[in-house]
């Protein structure tokens, strides 16, 4: 049995927040908005009187800190005190993920106006939750996919460059992350189906991601591009057929959280040097290699777990690799490593590799 779960409907459009009554008015009158402050800042004027023109009455709340489960259980509550109608995330990933998770929870419709492009987070089935510190505590799957996403192309080209790198490694990760599995389980249609589509997005983002990234690019490339975080990489876990795929960077992410000093890096960037390991524990050659780290150099994703700034930076890549080994299986399973000491050992060199490559293009320019 092959499980879909996917928006109804996706747009992006420049300007397309003052059109939110337009679409958010299907569901009913009220909506409970669940808003990054930023977020708010940037879109709420705009937000709240496209609503007002349909005749919707919005209730905001302005997240701080990150997604917990508390968090979530506390929105979903006032969302159903309100009577609310739907609800409407507006922000990055951790913001639209409080948001579908509590929608979830009370059984509303929701809605994303995603103002970053740094994950798939606003069409992801999923939520990613964390602890009240940012510790990584659990993925949530939501019965429920958004119903809606509006992708306002102006809202996403005003954005820090930083963000949209995140967006681009990330998504570019699926395709490293998926195209390994397919030789323990080559019948998988699934897996085929997702390894294909994060082809397609990873051949996107080599073509147009470094116009777009350096402030070029037309708007349509701008679109393509954010339709490549946004729709393709969503796409990619739109399927299931009972089996989680997973690969090396993305349980480096995970593992990461747990470390205080590094939860100022974006999920895209702590992924981007996860790739890096993973690409030297499966023993590629070194152009591989030197391509990879020319595309960190051109997105400024240099950053290293020695830059965090750590009491001791040997303990800590001890203890992320042991913690990596021991939180998820998948990485021997999968065969991506063979012991905690191999991935430390691939930590280092990968730094090591990143600095040196730091030092090399500052002398260059």
């Amino acid at each position: 049995m092959v499980t879909v779960k996917a928006p109804e409907m996706y747009l992006n459009e420049y300007g397309i927040r003052k059109e939110t009554g337009k679409y958010l008015s299907e569901f009913g009158p009220r909506v409970f908005i669940v808003a990054g402050k930023t977020a708010w800042e940037e879109t709420g004027r705009d937000v709240t009187a496209g609503l007002a023109a349909w005749h919707c009455v919005p209730d905001v709340r302005i997240m701080t800190g990150y997604p917990t489960v508390e968090t979530v259980r506390q929105y979903a509550w006032e969302a159903y005190v309100a009577k609310a109608d739907a609800v409407l995330g507006i922000g990055g990933g951790r913001v639209i993920d409080a948001a579908k998770a509590a929608g979830n929870l009370c059984g509303l419709p929701v809605a994303a106006l995603p103002t970053i492009a740094a994950t798939c987070a606003c069409w992801a089935a999923r939520s990613i939750l964390y602890d009240a510190e940012g510790s990584f505590d659990r993925i949530q799957w939501n019965r429920e996919n958004t119903r809606l996403i509006l992708a306002d192309t102006e809202i996403l080209t005003r954005a820090p460059r930083r963000t949209l790198a995140s967006g681009i490694l990330d998504s570019m990760a699926k395709w490293y992350e998926f195209e390994p599995l397919i030789a323990a389980d080559p019948g998988d249609l699934v897996l085929r189906h997702d390894v294909a589509t994060a082809r397609l997005t990873l051949d996107l983002l080599r073509e147009e991601g470094p116009e777009v990234y350096r402030g070029g690019g037309t708007p349509k490339q701008w679109q393509r591009v954010t339709d490549a975080i946004f729709y393709l990489t969503g796409a990619t876990g739109s399927f299931a057929a009972g089996n989680a795929y997973r690969g090396f960077a993305h349980s480096w992410y995970f593992s990461t959280t747990r470390i205080p000093q590094s939860r100022h890096r974006m999920h895209g960037e702590k992924v981007a040097f996860g790739l890096l390991v993973q690409f030297l524990l499966a023993g590629k050659d070194e152009a591989w290699l030197r391509d990879f780290m020319d595309t960190l150099l051109m997105y400024d994703m240099t950053d290293v777990p020695g830059d965090w700034q750590v009491p001791d930076e040997e303990t800590m890549i001890r203890e992320l690799s042991e913690r990596i080994i021991r939180e998820w299986p998948v990485v021997l399973e999968k065969k991506q490593a063979e012991s905690a000491s191999q991935i430390a050992e691939a930590v280092r060199e990968a730094s090591g590799r990143l600095r040196k490559a730091r030092k090399n293009a500052l002398r260059e320019s």
